[in-house]
């Protein structure tokens, strides 16, 4: 059965693909703070009604579209009701029409329990292996790069992606709404209800993790092909972070 385009408004996008250029475009035409003219409005009112959460993120209704920060050094659309209350809505969830699985709001929930600590700890390692330019080298490359142009990965074959799933199945977790965080406005990532549950995959992905410095484009770019090899120059977990 062939794909049904997109409609909104009366512009017709014939792939999601379509449908994401377009309002990526718009988002970033305006700086943060500033509301949408009135034809982006009808746009974007078009499109908020394909999102999964619709009615309650429309509540008593749209009074304007507006750009802002998130939590993260990111931007997004939000609305402001007509009651002055105001919440984020993404274009690409929007989009697709449809919301997040379960396992995907447990694996958002697990990202979300340890960046704060890689964060520190990359940080920790640039301060302590870092040249006189403030640069390290890419394990993959070998090229000096800064933090800021750097990502700290989760070496092959135990991705974060892998140590998830292997915490769920040594632990024979069965995932449920009532351990993660409901949907709610300005809430950008899913999060641990369940405090121990929380703790206890912290100190399995610390134990597991072989983390490495890499070029922040290499991230996307890493592919099955990639030969597992031992890390030239390893990040350190401090033991006190997995300690029980």
């Amino acid at each position: 059965m062939a794909r049904q385009p997109i409609v909104l408004n009366g512009k017709e996008f014939k792939f999601q693909k379509n449908a994401k250029e377009y309002f990526k475009q718009m988002l970033e035409r305006y700086r943060n703070g500033q509301t949408v003219d009135a034809d982006d409005h009808e746009m974007l009112l078009a499109l908020i009604e394909r999102h999964p959460e619709a009615d309650k993120k429309i509540g008593c209704g749209v009074k304007r579209f507006y750009k802002d920060r998130t939590d993260m050094p990111t931007s997004c659309f939000w609305i402001e009701r007509e009651d002055g209350s105001k919440t984020d809505f993404s274009y690409l969830t929007a989009i697709a029409g449809r919301g997040k699985s379960l396992y995907q709001e447990f694996f958002e929930a697990c990202r979300n329990a340890v960046q704060d600590d890689l964060k520190k700890i990359k940080e920790q390692f640039f301060d302590k292996s870092a040249d006189k330019t403030g640069k390290v080298k890419c394990d993959i490359t070998g090229e000096k790069v800064a933090i800021y142009e750097s990502h700290l990965d989760h070496k092959k074959p135990l991705t974060f992606q892998v140590i998830v799933n292997t915490f769920l199945a040594a632990n024979e977790i069965e995932i449920k709404h009532e351990m993660l965080s409901m949907s709610q406005d300005a809430q950008f990532q899913t999060t641990f209800l369940d405090i121990e549950l929380k703790d206890k995959f912290k100190r399995y992905h610390y134990k597991m993790a072989d983390l490495r410095i890499i070029k922040t484009e290499l991230n996307l770019s890493l592919g099955g092909s990639e030969r597992i090899l031992k890390s030239k120059n390893p990040v350190i977990i401090p033991k006190e972070l997995f300690d029980d």
